[in-house]
């Protein structure tokens, strides 16, 4: 009954307080070498994010947002802010594979000033699978999802990240990121129906499924304590030309170039 009440009270917060912050994962995710966690950890502080209004937009909002983590052993369930809810069912020789639901949260009309007439976008669900595989200085992986409900839009993405070890208390990763989405995702997110171009005055688009950005991501984490821990991730997405020539993003309050920097600090708890 108190791990049932702790999940759905990392779940009502983190909705509460994220705003419209992107559903595509930011890092692989680890952490630095040390004491092993117990059979369950729940990680709580507070964070902040920088990020775009919404995806294509040039202007930019102060986030703040909880830091949630809880796991079963690391990840055989899990939690979490950054990676979504899921479980690994599968691993082996350094593949994992499982289930993954994410959160694509709303676009509202009023988000950034240049959504008028454009309608909402509502909260999403993002269900599917994740295969990552790991080395001791590299990781990848990949995640294939489909809307529950918002865009209904099928979203593949991939990442790599090197890692690095600096001593037992600091980690750091990076690297690259590439987003595919399918007609019914762009539709929502970058297109302008007939409607829509009459209330907001764009020119109508309709783009197809196709490569959606680019881009690359890094995180750094300090073990200050056992317990106490200090995380920071920035990533940079080039919108790819599909998105790109949106007249949301072409237009005055758009960009192809989106970035997303944030921090956080978590207290541990293990049991």
């Amino acid at each position: 009954m108190a791990l049932r009440r702790g999940v759905a009270f990392c779940l009502v917060v983190f909705t509460v307080g994220a705003g419209n912050v992107s559903a595509q994962p930011s890092s692989i995710g680890s952490e630095p070498a040390g004491p092993p966690p117990r059979d369950w950890t729940f990680d709580i502080g507070p964070g902040v994010i920088v990020a775009p209004w919404f995806e294509g937009s040039a202007n930019y909002r102060v986030l703040p947002i909880p830091n949630l983590d809880l796991r079963y052993q690391r990840d055989k369930f899990f939690v979490s802010a950054r990676d979504g809810v899921g479980a690994t069912l599968l691993d082996l020789q350094g593949f994992k594979a499982g289930p993954i639901l994410r959160y694509r949260f709303p676009r509202n009309e009023g988000d950034g000033g240049y959504l008028f007439g454009m309608g909402n976008v509502p909260f999403t669900v993002e269900g599917g699978g994740f295969l990552r595989y790991d080395l001791p200085y590299l990781a990848a992986k990949v995640e294939l999802r489909r809307g529950l409900g918002g865009s209904n839009g099928l979203v593949f993405d991939a990442l790599i990240d090197g890692k690095l070890r600096l001593s037992d208390t600091v980690f750091l990763s990076a690297g690259p990121r590439l987003s595919v989405t399918d007609g019914t995702y762009n539709q929502a997110y970058f297109g302008v129906n007939a409607s829509q171009s009459v209330n907001s005055g764009y020119a109508q688009y309709y783009p197809g499924a196709g490569l959606r950005s680019v881009g690359a991501g890094a995180s750094g984490v300090w073990r200050i304590t056992d317990n106490l821990t200090f995380v920071a991730f920035g990533s940079y997405n080039y919108l790819a030309d599909l998105a790109a020539n949106s007249p949301l993003v072409t237009g005055p309050g758009g960009s192809r170039n989106q970035f997303v920097v944030g921090s956080a600090l978590s207290w541990r708890f293990a049991f």
